[in-house]
């Protein structure tokens, strides 16, 4: 009797895992690697947006610093009249034209203007303009609104001339979404950005 009892106790302590308690095991781990997924994925998203806000803000940085400096060192600036030939046109408040375009001459590269082209949403630098080895540039791509607005004044000659310029620009984020994991269901916030300058030579 004594040993039937010691074979059934060794029976009972050699016992494995029942296959109920088995699944319940693989379900926590499902549960657990799902949520795992869900928040590495999540983050993963966040960083993605993140960096590409920060390199879209960062270009659009540089674009403008490099325009304000080419209208600091220009002269005769433009448009300083209303002016019907563009879209959207160049309108007049005051002493503000508010334009898409902005003109001036450069000492090296001639007329130079530096306009917004809705249709491709491209900000583009036409330099050597109106002559035969005119050319254009694309300085910045995304570009979704474009706005300069530019403050005349009458020099000592009566001639209207640049006060102040403002440049107004908003830049969707770069959307490369080339691997799977990188697409997104919601669109990234675009990059505005507000700059003025005054050229170095008013008069």
């Amino acid at each position: 009797m004594t040993r039937c009892r010691q074979q059934l106790h060794r029976g009972m302590a050699r016992r494995g895992v029942s296959l109920i308690e088995a699944l319940i095991a693989l379900a926590i781990c499902a549960l657990l690697l799902t949520a795992t997924m869900v928040a590495t994925d999540a983050s993963y998203k966040a960083y993605a947006n993140a960096t590409e806000q920060a390199s879209t803000q960062a270009t659009t940085r540089m674009v403008v610093y490099r325009l304000l400096t080419a209208i600091r060192t220009g002269q005769e600036h433009g448009p300083l009249q209303a002016d019907n030939s563009v879209t959207p046109a160049a309108t007049i408040s005051g002493s503000e034209i508010t334009s898409p375009y902005i003109e001036f001459v450069d000492p090296v590269q001639g007329i130079v203007r530096v306009q917004h082209m809705p249709d491709t949403n491209q900000l583009v630098m036409i330099t050597h303009q109106g002559e035969a080895n005119e050319r254009t540039d694309t300085l910045l791509a995304g570009v979704t609104g474009a706005e300069f607005r530019l403050q005349r004044r009458k020099n000592e000659e009566g001639i209207y001339v640049l006060s102040r310029a403002t440049v107004d620009l908003t830049v969707e984020a770069d959307d490369d979404a080339t691997l799977s994991i990188e697409r997104r269901d919601t669109k990234l916030p675009e990059v505005r950005l507000v700059a003025s300058t005054t050229p170095r030579s008013l008069d």
